[in-house]
């Protein structure tokens, strides 16, 4: 098989960015686009509990576009069709079945663990979600 349309997403971890180094060396290699994507999570429980405003998650997602620049420019000069975009909601969802079936996604490559710790332990990580219900095939880069 033959990808076409790879998805990575990034959160600012070191494993997201080697998982980043994957994903553009996977598209170069296949003539394939690539999607970067960095999901703010929208927790409608802090949303309710500390009364986080729509404010907060509007300057979150401000910071995090900044934050994407340089994965572009790092891949434009690769010569690699990139999109990058800030999503704002529920990561496990954008991540393993909103993003990829809006967008024709055939491969998610995401780290194995990203940068919020506690929240693993808690709930499970991100990339197990994906894993388990992706409905394309997803790779994790260690």
């Amino acid at each position: 098989m033959t990808y076409k349309h790879i998805l990575v997403g990034l959160d600012g971890s070191k494993k997201a960015d080697k998982a980043f180094e994957t994903a553009c060396a996977l598209a170069s290699a296949l003539s394939a686009s690539l999607s970067a994507v960095w999901i703010v999570n929208r927790d409608r429980g802090m949303d309710s509990t500390f009364g986080v405003s729509e404010d907060f998650y509007q300057d979150r997602v401000g910071q995090v576009k900044q934050k994407l620049v340089p994965y572009v420019e790092k891949a434009k000069k690769q010569h690699i069709d990139i999109t990058a975009e800030t999503l704002l909601g529920n990561v496990k969802m954008l991540l393993a079945k909103e993003y990829p079936e809006a967008h024709g996604i055939d491969l998610i490559v995401v780290g194995d663990t990203g940068l919020n710790s506690v929240e693993r332990l808690v709930v499970g990580s991100h990339t197990s979600y994906v894993i388990r219900n992706a409905s394309c095939d997803v790779l994790v880069v260690k």
